[in-house]
């Protein structure tokens, strides 16, 4: 394996025998052995209006998909609402604020400054190959493994497999009684859900919501949340304007969008990152008097300022990806 191989310029020019072979090396060296690897398969994620083939594996129960790595990334904003139509600057929404309350912007001034407070630093950035979970988890929920109901098998961590298989059964067999067909369980420690595949359930401990010690659990088993720049980068793919869809207010239709395959996060939820003082996405903050203030949130750049202190508190909804950094020393 050769790191520019992994770089996505030299990925795109790789025969499908390379790039599978260079896979494989990738989860042979950067995946815990103590992982389970399962459903390797093949997946078209894109860039922008690249579209190319990449592939992802289950990893203790979890679909995580491979992105090369790319150098010279675009991150952040701080150009204002220069780019926005003049018309797109003091358009209101349906909520109406007494003048005391919420902003009232006057000036194209006013835009801007709000537009780059709301953004973060304009930068460039080489970013590393990772291995990111397609789908986010809630902060409350550790991911532990997969129970396969026509086997009776735990496949992840073997011990809270051992600790709460009676749970696990009792909670499927109450559901059956029941005629629960909920996608989604819950017991006293666990949350069960319908996993990717037919009789299988992802089983997810629920924790405390303590940020430092998420981290902790997850790097004992080789992961990690992910960076502020990994985030931006995976929401908006290096795109060099506002929204990924563009420079101009989406439509309702391109709300939550993802490059490279990825599901986004509930709506209004926040993701957590490596810096414990920087959630990512999450809702309006400053009222919503105007059309960018509710949109502003769906761009990789956006930081509400919403901060650490805020963890814990049952109203704000956050989720993690956990990820893996591919780097050769």
């Amino acid at each position: 394996m050769h790191e520019n191989d992994l770089q996505l310029l030299n990925w795109l020019s790789l025969s499908e025998e390379a790039r599978r072979a260079n896979f494989g090396q990738v989860l042979r060296y950067f995946v815990s052995p103590l992982i389970p690897i399962e459903a390797i398969q093949s997946e078209t994620a894109t860039i922008g209006t690249q579209v190319f083939q990449t592939y992802s594996a289950r990893l203790a129960g979890q679909q995580f998909i491979f992105i090369p790595g790319q150098a010279n990334v675009q991150l952040g904003w701080q150009a204002g609402a220069a780019h926005l139509a003049p018309s797109e600057w003091f358009a209101q929404t349906k909520r109406t604020l007494p003048v005391d309350q919420g902003l009232v912007w006057a000036t194209q001034a006013d835009v801007d400054q709000y537009v780059d407070q709301m953004t973060s630093e304009y930068r460039i950035v080489n970013m590393a190959p990772m291995l990111v979970a397609q789908t986010p988890i809630s902060s409350e929920w550790v991911l532990q493994g997969e129970y396969e109901t026509t086997t009776g098998r735990f496949n992840g961590n073997q011990l809270v497999g051992r600790q709460f298989l009676a749970e696990i059964q009792n909670t499927l067999f109450r559901a059956r009684r029941e005629q629960n067909s909920a996608e989604t369980l819950e017991s006293a420690h666990l949350i069960l859900q319908a996993g990717g595949r037919p009789d299988c359930y992802q089983v997810f401990e629920k924790t405390n919501g303590d940020e430092s010690e998420l981290r902790q659990t997850l790097r004992r088993r080789g992961f990690d949340l992910v960076s502020v720049d990994q985030y931006e980068w995976l929401k908006g793919a290096g795109s060099k304007t506002l929204w990924l869809s563009g420079n101009h207010l989406p439509r309702p239709t391109q709300r939550q969008q993802m490059p490279f395959g990825l599901q986004a996060t509930a709506a209004d939820g926040y993701e957590l990152t490596q810096d414990p003082l920087v959630y990512k996405g999450g809702a309006c903050v400053t009222g919503g008097r105007y059309s960018l203030e509710q949109w502003l949130p769906e761009a990789p750049a956006y930081e509400s300022g919403i901060q650490t202190a805020a963890l814990g508190n049952p109203t704000l909804q956050c989720y993690y990806r956990p990820a893996i950094t591919v780097t050769l020393d």
